[in-house]
Parts: structure tokens; C-alpha cells; sequence
């Protein structure tokens, strides 16, 4: 056994964990706070000596005789910077389950750097410290073997004094890609190695200061420490008479600075109490509070693990702007930087200490044991060897950041069993910290353990939570989502049902959105993920599952959360609108409400408002509006809410009482001709062939020009979003010959025309859908009725077969192919951005103006996307239009739905030359199943009888 094969080597010579902080040489730069202005402070990030070994035993014991070093930025990871591969697998780990070893050839990397100590430090003590060092590092300094530490996302700080010299220094770090910690480091991200986290020196006055401890609730600060003094903006106070409380709508932060003989330390403090109500409440200073929130990881598109405090600030920025008020630290304990701005931005966090050990649920291959712990005890939460390795990593992340208000709750890791070692390190931490909450996901698969405090659920679906909620007699902690709506391609579509379940139970404290943005690789120009790389065993793109795109820019189901998690809620009786505030902890008086008229999509009226509405309140106004007996379109009152830079945080849209003016179409049309295989509607301005042996037209001539570009046809594929993955096999994907017979194989269907005949000046054409080697599984009318300004009335009428492998349809309309020079569009509908039934929150009713090209959503694999709800009207420009009395649903694209089923990269995407338009009856809402529960039914096609019907010209 190799020494990091060894569980029981977690360290040698690293200091014991401390509370995060930087000692300043001045009071006035303890309170500026920037630690690059500290002289006790040496940032050593930059370019490294670097030389990689794919296997560990070609290093040679003396650094010395390394030639040939290449350079290589510090923080990184190697694989980004062309040594190795990344590899991205979800549950398995990327090597045998054959603890405690790990592969013979055990890639390594050997770090070297040079480093000056001035005359000044000479006369300190000298610490360095690594952030994170994926998976373990042996120190060196001048040739001395200094200290070892494993824990990737854990801080390693090393007493180098008694191994440096006054001027120059050189450093050695060697770094392997695999240890025996490994075992409890199987996120699901890619599987990177190297110095990925700040790494710099910190000189320290003799007889120093070791640790902070800093404990605030509501009333007091008590400081663990003799010379102190606390300040408030700037000002030094003596007494605390008024506390100003600390939440994430109001993060007021207190200064402490710590005094030492040189040193000054400041250490940044919220006034804050966290407890759970007789009513399995989350009470954050005795306040109600949702968490809305996110698991974020570290993850960038060139630099792997690594993002810079800017990169992590606009991450948080981007959050704010989104209504998220919640991190999860998935899975692992961010930067120390990441939890300052938490505090000073006001976010809850869960910090999540560094384990995950799920791929032992695979460990016989195909076949998924799950969380056997019971049965099993090569859980590493089992063994007791091991259970050293899981409270040291619970100890070093509670001690490093004890002092952040912004953390509510730690968290004993995910996906990694729950036994013996997880309840040492449950009562360990309480009895460290009685002031926080105890989360562990797994404890509540069997709700085995009373001494967590919130029950963790992980993609229940609504009735799962409802069924929890409903027994709070018996369960006796409040439901925390750990995980829910999985973000992956397009969507999640089913947030707001979340929401609306959460407000309903006081006892749903919350959720957090997996995750925050996709992980992918940039090589080429192409996003890349699992499989592109030539892993061994990989999960394909199941790691672009972001509520953002990975360069941080926000797609559909971004807004659509945004909307769900917003602050306000408003409600129409007769003519008198209610507006309720969600804050915990403001007063809508801090932002401007705006109402809003408007008629047939443009904006009538409009009128502004300064709300006295308290939080958890409401108010009512009576609508200051006329609204119009009648309109073509409807009209709308749409609500914002806005804040002092006129930043939209929220809005909503109520349909108004106007009578809607029915289509007029005129007379009807008579005069029919026909051949063998087509009949032909002539009339001023129009020319139409209609196929009677496809049942549909194939030629559509207006005012001298072809709207058609190949025949149209009656249709229910989609191509399968990322959410769409498990009930893609049963609508299935026909590729010739299979031997799946679940399959509908939807994609591929066959028509049937059983008759088309003229019947009372109307073409009636009745006929079917059918699948490869099954009965048709939609019958179907489609009646055709032509006006003589060119008008065309289509009627569909159907039945929908009851025994089908697919509890519902993708979608089911008409397809249409036009010349791709009639790409621009104008709509009233749903917009401006795509939406769906159960993600339609970031969208209102509007007259819009678009373009295929502009309707693409680049997801990192093409997909089904571009979809709009609730449509009475859309004409392509120097084209087609289509309207109706009632609503449909369409997409206007440069792809046909093949091509997107087909590519599996945006780049192997190739437009047909024409412009694919959609007419929908309905399609399917988008849902989260990507990973979470099935579609939730009421946003299903499942109905069984069709009737549909809208106009063309």
C-alpha cells in the first residue's frame, strides 16, 4: 500500500484548522479589507514551473533532476491546460471500487516555484496555505520534505519558518490525481487534478493570534478574544443599542477587528438567529423565511475547477438579478472569498462539506444497488477505520467558516450513504455549533437519524412533498429540497408548482434548483462533455444541466425561475387588484410598482405607485383603468415591480373581461376543380393544390409567390429535450431495426389517407397516424374549408389510442417548410422568449416581432426549443398567417426537428434551407426529468379526444 493509499494518513505537519482570515499591518487597511494591500499578505498565484508523469513512480525523489520544466498558471488544472484528458462521469467513479487503492499509474504533476523573503518576514513566522489541491500534495521547501494533505476542496496551511531562508526560496509541490480520499470525492462534475484555489504566504508575529471565534445573535456580539473593537460603516461603536440584523435582504454587517502586537485582524459579523418553529418554520430572526436557492459549483469552460473572485462575484450577481436568495455549495466548501460576499451580497448558504461516495451504489456495474448501506459495509460511512477521514473533513470546513452569518446550515456531504461515521459527524458539529442547522440529504431517505434538523428531499415529486407536509404530527422537521428541478438543456419547467406548494405549507422551508450553470470543456470552439474526451466510461452531456448557460448568459428557464421566485404576488376580483409582498424583511415602498394597460399588445395606459405594503402583506387598488368593451386580441394588465435603478425584479399578467371580436372570413368558396391526385382552389391574389393522396396541400401560391417549400404535414415528434431523456424511449427513437418493443417510435410515423373527398364545398380528408408494426395510434378527421379572400379553415378531430408504451405525446400539430427568405415573423402570443406550458412565468401576452435565426437556443446538445403558448395570431413576413378564435401553439425554426434529434453539438447542426414552421394543438411541457420526477400530468398531451381547428392565408 502507498502512503495516499493509506486512510489513515489525512496529514502530516498541516496546521490545525483555523477561522478563514487575513492579518493586516493597519487599522485602516483592516477596514478597507483588500488583503493584497496587507504586507503580512503574498499572493503566489502565477506562472509555475510545471512537469506532469503519468504514473507516479516516474518522478524522480530528487526535484532536482527534472529537466525540461514547462510553465503552467497557478490556479488551474492540468487537464485544462493539455496534460491529461478531463473525464466527466456522474455517479461511477472513473476507476475501480477497490478501496483503499487507486490505479498503479497514478498520474502526478510536480509544481516548482521560487519565492523571495525580505528582511521583515525574515524576523516572523512564515505560513503558507493552499485553497484546494485536487487530490493531495506533498510539500517541499529547499529540498525539505514539509507536509502532506488530502481533501480537495479543503484548506491545507503548512508552518514553513524553520524550512525558509532570508532571500530566495524554492517550493516543490507534487500532486496526484488519485489518493484514497478519492473514494469520498465522487461528485458529478468533471474529474479534474491540480492546484486549483489561491495559494500564498501569510507572515505572522511571534506569539500570534491561532484562531477567531466570533458569536452574534440577535441582541449581542460576543468576541473570543481580549483586544477588540467593533465597527459599524466604517465607525467605531461601543455599545450595540440598536442591532442592525443581518439577512439576505438586509446583509448589515458588523466589523470586528482583533487586535494583536502587530497584527490587526478583521473579521466581517452578521447579527442573526436561526431557529425552527412549533410549526416546522425556518425562522431567520424570528421572520418566516422561503429559501429560494441554487447548488452551485465551481466550474468554467476553460478553467475547470478554478474561477477568480470576480468570476465567483458575478455568479452571485447573476443570482441576485434571478430572485435567488439560497446557495447550496454543491458538494463541497467554496472559497473562503465566495462565503465573505454571501455575507456582504446577503445570501443563505448550506455549506456542504467535501464528501460524496455514490459510485459505490454501481460498484457491480450495470446493475444500480443504491444506497444498500444497511446490507453493505463497504460504505465508507461504515467503516470505522473511516471515520476519522469523514469528522476531520466536517471539523476543517466548520472551523474554517464559523464566523460567516451568511451560513445557516452544514451540510455532512451527498449521495454518500448515511451511517456510524455520518452520525460522528453530526454530533460533533452540534455540539460545536448549536447556532446552525444540521443538513444531511441521506439521513432522510429512511429518516434515520432525529438529529438533523430539516428532512432533505431530493427530487420529490409534488405529491411526495404534499404526502411529507400534510403528516406534521409525525414528521417533526420541516421539508428542505435539496435538490429539485433539474436544470438540464431546456427548462426546468415545473419551479413555480414548487413555489406555489411552499407557500401553501409553512413547514416547505424551501429548495434548491440543480444546479447553477453547465459544465462543460471549450476545446476547438465546441462546448464539450462525457464522451468527447475518449473516457472510459463516461455519462454523456448529463453535466450540462445548468439554470444558466456555462458562460453565464440566461436562457428561458433562467427568467422562468426568476419569475417564480419573486417577492410579489398579485390577484384580480371584479376591478380590484391585490397585491401581496414576499419579502421577509422589506417593505415594497423600496421599489416602484407599475401597472400597466394593454390592448391588442400595445400599451394603453400606464400608472405608477409607491406601495406602503409591509412584508407578508397585502393591499388592494382598484384598477385605474378603462377597459375596452371590445378587442381583437384581449386585453391585459401587466404589474411590475421595479427597483431603484428600474431593474425588473418581478411582474405579472391578468387577463382582463373584453369581449374578443370573432374571425370574419366572408363567403365561402364553391368552385372546386381536380385531377387524378390533386384539387385545385383558385381565387384573386391565391392559387392552392391540395394532394388528395397525402390528405394536405402541397402547393399554397400568394399573390404570385410559393409559401410552401415541400408539403405539410400532421405530426406529434419533438426533438427530445435534455428532460425528455428517460420518456424519449417511449416515444421512441425508430432507427430501422430495434428490439424494443416499448417503443411508440413516434418520430417515424406512417400516414394513412382512408378518404379525401369534396363534401358540402369542404375537403374532408379522414385518415390516421401509425407507427412501424403497431395499430394506428391516432385516427383523425381533417377537415378543410376554403373562404373566398383565400381564407382556409382547418379542422382536426381525432381519437388517440388508449393503450400506448408513451403515457403522453410529445406535441401534436402541423408541420409546414416555407422558403427560408420568409423567416422574420410577427405574433400575438406568449414572448418574447420561448415558453411552454409549465414554463411560461418569464413570458406575458404581447404583439411581437421575431425571426427564426433568433429563436435558436444554442444548448449545448440541440434540442427541441423556440416554442409559444397561447397564440391567436402569426404572419411571416412577405408570407403565411394563422390565426384562430381560440389559441395554438407554434415554433418557427432553421431546423427540422430530425436534424435537432440527430446532432449531438450545436456545430453539427445544418440549416435546411427553409423555414420549419409549427402549428401546434398542444405540446407537452418541459418538466425537469432529466434527473427529477416525471411531467407533472396537468402539462402532459395525454387527452385522448382532439379537436382543433385555426385559419390560414
Amino acid at each position: 500500500m502507498r502512503h495516499y493509499e493509506n486512510i489513515l494518513n489525512l496529514q502530516e505537519n498541516r496546521e490545525k484548522q483555523r477561522a478563514y482570515y487575513i492579518p493586516y499591518d493597519s487599522l485602516e487597511k483592516a477596514l478597507e479589507g483588500k488583503k493584497e494591500n496587507s504586507a503580512y499578505y503574498h499572493l503566489l498565484n502565477g506562472n509555475w514551473n510545471f512537469k506532469y508523469f503519468k504514473r507516479d513512480i516516474d518522478v524522480p525523489e530528487n526535484f532536482d533532476e527534472i529537466k525540461n520544466w514547462d510553465t503552467i498558471d497557478v490556479p488551474s488544472n492540468w487537464q485544462c491546460r493539455g496534460y491529461d484528458k478531463p473525464y466527466y462521469t456522474n455517479v461511477r467513479f472513473p476507476h475501480p471500487v477497490d478501496v483503499p487503492y487507486v490505479p498503479d499509474d497514478n498520474p502526478s504533476g510536480v509544481y516548482s516555484l521560487k519565492f523571495n523573503i525580505d528582511e521583515n518576514w525574515s524576523k516572523r513566522e512564515t505560513y503558507i496555505v493552499f485553497e484546494g489541491v485536487s487530490s493531495c500534495i506533498y510539500l517541499y521547501i529547499n529540498g525539505t520534505y514539509v507536509g502532506f494533505s488530502q481533501g480537495s476542496h479543503l484548506q491545507a496551511e503548512f508552518d514553513i519558518t524553520k524550512y525558509i531562508k532570508k532571500g530566495e526560496n524554492t517550493l516543490y509541490a507534487k500532486v496526484l490525481k488519485w489518493c484514497v480520499g478519492s473514494y469520498l470525492e465522487d461528485q458529478d462534475f468533471f474529474r479534474l487534478s491540480g492546484i486549483f484555489r489561491d495559494v500564498y504566504l501569510l507572515s505572522r508575529e511571534k506569539g500570534h493570534i491561532k484562531d477567531v471565534e466570533i458569536k452574534a445573535n440577535t441582541k449581542t456580539i460576543e468576541v473570543l478574544a481580549d483586544d477588540y473593537e467593533i465597527y459599524f460603516n466604517g465607525k467605531k461603536i461601543d455599545e450595540i443599542k440598536k442591532p442592525k440584523l443581518w439577512s439576505s435582504e438586509k446583509p448589515n454587517l458588523y466589523t470586528v477587528i482583533i487586535k494583536g502586537k502587530t497584527e490587526f485582524i478583521p473579521i466581517k459579523v452578521g447579527m442573526r438567529d436561526i431557529k425552527i418553529s412549533k410549526k416546522n418554520e425556518l425562522l431567520i430572526n424570528g421572520v418566516s423565511v422561503k429559501l429560494k436557492g441554487v447548488n452551485h459549483h465551481d466550474t468554467h469552460p476553460t478553467n475547470g475547477y478554478y474561477l477568480t473572485d470576480e468570476e465567483l462575484r458575478n455568479d452571485l450577481e447573476k443570482m441576485k438579478q434571478l430572485n435567488i436568495n439560497t446557495v447550496r455549495t454543491s458538494h463541497y466548501p467554496p472559497t473562503p472569498e465566495f462565503l465573505s460576499m454571501c455575507d456582504e451580497m446577503g445570501f443563505y448558504v448550506i455549506d456542504e462539506t467535501d464528501i460524496e461516495s455514490h459510485g459505490f451504489a454501481t460498484r457491480h456495474g450495470g446493475k444500480y444497488w443504491g444506497y444498500d448501506v444497511e446490507t453493505y459495509d463497504g460504505w465508507p460511512c461504515n467503516r470505522p477505520d473511516w471515520k476519522e477521514a469523514h469528522v476531520e473533513r466536517m471539523v476543517r470546513m466548520v472551523e474554517r467558516d464559523k464566523n460567516h452569518p451568511c451560513v445557516i446550515m452544514w451540510s455532512t456531504g451527498n449521495e454518500s450513504g448515511h451511517g456510524p461515521n455520518h452520525v460522528a459527524m453530526i454530533k460533533w458539529a452540534k455540539e460545536r455549533d448549536n447556532t446552525r442547522l444540521i443538513h444531511c440529504e441521506d439521513a432522510s431517505r429512511k429518516d434515520i437519524d432525529t438529529n438533523v434538523d430539516v428532512h432533505s428531499g431530493m427530487y420529490y415529486n409534488l405529491v411526495r412533498c404534499e404526502t411529507y407536509l400534510k403528516k406534521r404530527i409525525k414528521n417533526k422537521r420541516p421539508l428542505f429540497m435539496c435538490e429539485y428541478a433539474h436544470a438540464m438543456g431546456n427548462g426546468p419547467g415545473d419551479v413555480h408548482d414548487y413555489i406555489d406548494l411552499m407557500y401553501k405549507y409553512k413547514s416547505f422551508i424551501g429548495g434548491c434548483i440543480w444546479e447553477w450553470a453547465d459544465h462543460t470543456y471549450i476545446e476547438d470552439g465546441v462546448a464539450k462533455y462525457g464522451g468527447d474526451f475518449g473516457e472510459d466510461t463516461h455519462d454523456d452531456n448529463f453535466c450540462c444541466d445548468g439554470l444558466v448557460f456555462h458562460d453565464r448568459t440566461f436562457k428561458a428557464g433562467s427568467l422562468n425561475a426568476k419569475y417564480s421566485y419573486q417577492y410579489f404576488t398579485s390577484s384580480i376580483n371584479e376591478n380590484v387588484l391585490r397585491i401581496t409582498n414576499r419579502y421577509d424583511f422589506t417593505n415594497l415602498n423600496e421599489y416602484k410598482t407599475v401597472l400597466e394597460l394593454t390592448v391588442d399588445g400595445k400599451v394603453v395606459n400606464k400608472k405608477e405607485y409607491v406601495l406602503n405594503v409591509k412584508p407578508h402583506k397585502a393591499c388592494e387598488i382598484e384598477i385605474p383603468f378603462d377597459i375596452p368593451n371590445m378587442c381583437k386580441y384581449g386585453a391585459y394588465l401587466n404589474v411590475y415591480l421595479l427597483d431603484k435603478n428600474l431593474y425588473e425584479v418581478g411582474f405579472m399578467q391578468h387577463k382582463l373581461e373584453s369581449k374578443i371580436s370573432k374571425i370574419s372570413v366572408g363567403e365561402k368558396y364553391t368552385d372546386f376543380k381536380s385531377d387524378k391526385e390533386r384539387i385545385y382552389i383558385e381565387g384573386n391574389g391565391f392559387k392552392y393544390a391540395f394532394n388528395k393522396h397525402y390528405g394536405n396541400f402541397d402547393s399554397f401560391i400568394k399573390d404570385g409567390k410559393e409559401q410552401f417549400d415541400g408539403a405539410c404535414k400532421l405530426s406529434v415528434w419533438r426533438a427530445p429535450t435534455d428532460n425528455d431523456r428517460k420518456v424519449k424511449f417511449k416515444w421512441g427513437i425508430y432507427v430501422g431495426e430495434s428490439t424494443s418493443y416499448s417503443s411508440d417510435y413516434l418520430n417515424k410515423p406512417f400516414r394513412k389517407v382512408y378518404s379525401c373527398d369534396i363534401k358540402d364545398n369542404k375537403i374532408i380528408v379522414k385518415g390516421a397516424l401509425s407507427s412501424v408494426s403497431q395499430i394506428p395510434f391516432f385516427k383523425f378527421e381533417n377537415v378543410f374549408e376554403f373562404f373566398k379572400d383565400g381564407t382556409v379553415k382547418v379542422s382536426l378531430n381525432g381519437k388517440i389510442k388508449d393503450e400506448m408504451a408513451s403515457e403522453f405525446l410529445p406535441r401534436l400539430g402541423y408541420e409546414f417548410t416555407s422558403p427560408v427568405k420568409n423567416d422574420k415573423f410577427e405574433y400575438f402570443g406568449m414572448g418574447d422568449m420561448e415558453n411552454y406550458c409549465d414554463m411560461c412565468y418569464h413570458t406575458k401576452i404581447g404583439m411581437y416581432n421575431s425571426q427564426a435565426s433568433k429563436e435558436y437556443v444554442r444548448y449545448i446538445v440541440p434540442q427541441e426549443h423556440g416554442n409559444h403558448i397561447r397564440t391567436k395570431y402569426l404572419k411571416m413576413k412577405n408570407g403565411i398567417t394563422f390565426f384562430t378564435d381560440d389559441e395554438f401553439e407554434f415554433n418557427v425554426s432553421l431546423y427540422t426537428s430530425d436534424a435537432l434529434t440527430k446532432a449531438m453539438h450545436t456545430n453539427e447542426l445544418k440549416p435546411n434551407g427553409k423555414t420549419n414552421i409549427r402549428i401546434d394543438y398542444k405540446v407537452s411541457g418541459i418538466g425537469s426529468n432529466s434527473c427529477g420526477p416525471e411531467l407533472i400530468e396537468k402539462y402532459r398531451l395525454s387527452e385522448k379526444d382532439i379537436s382543433f381547428e385555426f385559419y390560414m392565408k
